[in-house]
């Protein structure tokens, strides 16, 4: 169906005013410029080669429904700024296709550029700026390719093709009316395999980034800001909204310090136990405080130290002025150089050797703290956590009980599997126990 509906739009080709031509409004929302090195080369190749590609635009985008959209699809009030900017949209053309063209051309001077020019209209449920976008999205999609994408952007692209096609997933928002109201156009299975051959990835990875549409609002800017991994984000989407939001309250940027096997933990007592949830949340939230102060201490012992060393070297440059000075008196003025004299000299080239020293010293002292300090830095929270042992102490005090109620009539009387069977699960738990004392003594030699 969509190659039938693709072939319905009427294709007229143009040379346009680089000055009509205005980005789509939406177009950052969903993907980011180039930038760096590959925006040079790119720069480069179109300044040598022109631009072989046409752009695609169209005079179809309807600017009434611009501030429903961009609410919808940023969380954010659009600003007077972009509605200025798109107040006059009858007098220009809106890009689906060829937003970094259109930046190089007009980087590089060009007045006219090569447009495909394209209606669009609103037919089978979706709107005539649902295709627009539909058609933004996916032939930057095929464009770019996974690797040259951000990867909570692609998440909100895939979120928004998913809307169109009016395929289910995830938690519905409360003002997403579209997602109930219309009918699925093409299967999820099929779109979404659609969707991972353009991009070069599995499905399981699609459906993964795909996840990333389920954190909150901040946890998303943070990915999008590259503060957060993808993995960790992906974690931390199988979290309840309100876990979400406990957790970034309680350490802010500083959830990109969390490891998987904390945010699975925070996952099971949320499911388990609330109470349990909210001390596990206080305790890392107190650990990152303590990690706070002690990389605030780092800093002021690191500031000192470099206040030690500019005193160090202020006093050698003035100790190696001074022993010119004198040695050079005693060149110009006397063949013979009094005892005071050589005292002194003896004396300030002792006093720059210590100097030079205490310096030395300091600096390496300086060195070995700011790395402490962007180790401590870049360490993970870990918490204390005995759960775990607790737990184990329940069941091994009620196996005491139970043990402690055995004679020895009982054992006589016992069937011989049965005993071997005892004596075998008697012999494992043994070994078990004197395994975990061994690494609880290793770990107090290492320490």
């Amino acid at each position: 169906m969509e190659n039938e509906l693709e072939n319905e739009l009427n294709r007229v080709t143009e040379m346009l005013d680089v000055n009509l031509l205005k980005p789509h409004p939406l177009n950052k929302v969903y993907f980011d410029d180039i930038e760096g090195q590959a925006w040079q080369d790119f720069l480069e190749s179109v300044k040598t080669s022109g631009i072989i590609e046409p752009l695609i635009v169209t005079k179809d985008y309807k600017l009434e429904f611009l501030d429903n959209e961009f609410e919808k699809e940023t969380s954010k009030n659009i600003t007077e700024k972009t509605k200025e900017e798109y107040s006059d949209l009858e007098n220009y053309y809106i890009v689906v296709s060829g937003h970094q063209r259109l930046r190089a051309a007009k980087e590089l001077g060009f007045k006219k550029i090569s447009c495909v020019i394209r209606e669009y209209e609103e037919k089978y449920g979706i709107t005539t700026n649902d295709w627009i976008t539909k058609e933004l999205i996916e032939t930057n999609l095929r464009q770019r390719g996974k690797g040259n994408l951000n990867d909570m952007k692609l998440a909100k692209c895939l979120a928004k093709l998913y809307e169109i096609y009016g395929i289910r997933k995830g938690r519905p928002k409360e003002n997403n009316n579209s997602l109930t109201e219309k009918s699925e156009i093409i299967s999820e299975k099929k779109y979404q395999k659609y969707l991972a051959d353009m991009l070069g990835i599995s499905e399981r990875q699609l459906r993964n980034l795909y996840r990333l549409n389920n954190l909150i609002p901040e946890l998303q800017q943070l990915v999008e800001e590259k503060k957060l991994t993808t993995t960790e984000a992906m974690q931390l989407a199988l979290l309840d909204e309100e876990v979400q939001s406990k957790l970034y309250y309680a350490l802010g940027d500083d959830i990109n310090k969390m490891t998987a096997e904390q945010i699975k933990e925070i996952k099971e007592e949320a499911e388990r136990d609330q109470q349990a949830l909210l001390n596990k949340i206080n305790d890392l939230e107190k650990a990152y405080k303590a990690k706070e102060l002690e990389l605030k201490n780092k800093e002021n012992e690191i500031s000192q130290k470099e206040n030690i060393i500019k005193q160090y070297e202020s006093a050698i440059e003035l100790n190696k002025k001074r022993l010119k000075e004198l040695e050079n008196k005693t060149i110009e003025r006397i063949e013979v150089i009094p005892d005071s004299v050589k005292q002194e000299l003896e004396k300030l080239k002792k006093a720059q050797i210590e100097s030079e020293e205490r310096f030395k010293e300091t600096y390496n002292e300086l060195l070995s703290l700011r790395r402490e300090y962007e180790k401590l830095k870049n360490s993970k929270i870990e918490i204390k956590d005995d759960r775990k042992i607790k737990d184990a102490i329940k069941l091994l005090d009620e196996v005491h009980l139970k043990l402690m109620e055995i004679y020895p009539e009982d054992i006589k009387k016992c069937n011989p599997e049965t005993l071997e069977d005892f004596k075998i699960v008697l012999s494992n738990l043994g070994e078990t126990i004197e395994t975990i004392l061994d690494c609880e003594m290793s770990e107090t030699i290492n320490n």
